[in-house]
């Protein structure tokens, strides 16, 4: 691998995502070398994937488990479950992601603790202790921020909903989301 590869291909692999404003010497490394990376990364079956509007790259896993030659290509990235709560969030935040891209101009959006619990209190199942139910909610938040997902900010008790969750959860998932939910409230009003 050449000189002009090792940056950003590290980058890319240990930190899952690059973002143009957090590393921008490594995102313009990123874009000059797209080809070259794109051809490096695909002999061990991964591709790179760059978002220029939003500003980030990142890998992932070579869809199909054969390459071009036929052979078949051993997972690298490993798939991990989430929980019906953290997938619960992420779908949510994708919500609020996208209305605030349609509402505000500003193309940070940023929750604190208590915006994030109110979000998904109605979701859960009702506790009678709240302060378990906001450590539960607490505990996904940490795996969110564990996924990269959400960053804390300098603000206490604050967080920032990274650009990438637009990759997570694209606008067909969101609409089947919302289709589940209001076939949900169906159920639930009729039933009442």
């Amino acid at each position: 691998m050449s000189d002009a590869l090792t940056a950003p291909v590290v980058h890319l692999l240990k930190a899952g995502v690059v973002y143009q404003g957090d590393a921008p010497l490594v995102w313009e490394q990123v874009l000059s070398q797209q080809a070259a990376i794109g051809d490096y990364l695909g002999v061990i079956g991964l591709d790179v994937v760059i978002d220029r509007a939003e500003g980030y790259a990142y890998v992932r896993q070579q869809d199909g488990d054969v390459r071009d030659d036929g052979k078949a290509v051993p997972r690298l990235v490993t798939r991990h479950r989430l929980s019906f709560p953290v997938s619960l969030m992420l779908v949510l935040l994708r919500g609020r992601l996208a209305d605030s891209d349609a509402g505000s101009g500003d193309p940070r959006l940023v929750l604190t603790r208590e915006d994030l619990v109110e979000m998904v209190r109605g979701f859960l199942p009702p506790r009678s202790n709240e302060a378990q139910l906001v450590d539960q909610i607490d505990t996904h938040v940490r795996k969110l921020v564990d996924l990269k997902v959400l960053r804390p900010t300098k603000q206490a008790a604050a967080y920032e909903v990274r650009r990438h969750l637009k990759a997570l959860v694209d606008a067909q998932v969101l609409s089947d989301f919302n289709d589940l939910l209001a076939t949900y409230r169906d159920t639930v009003s009729t039933t009442v």
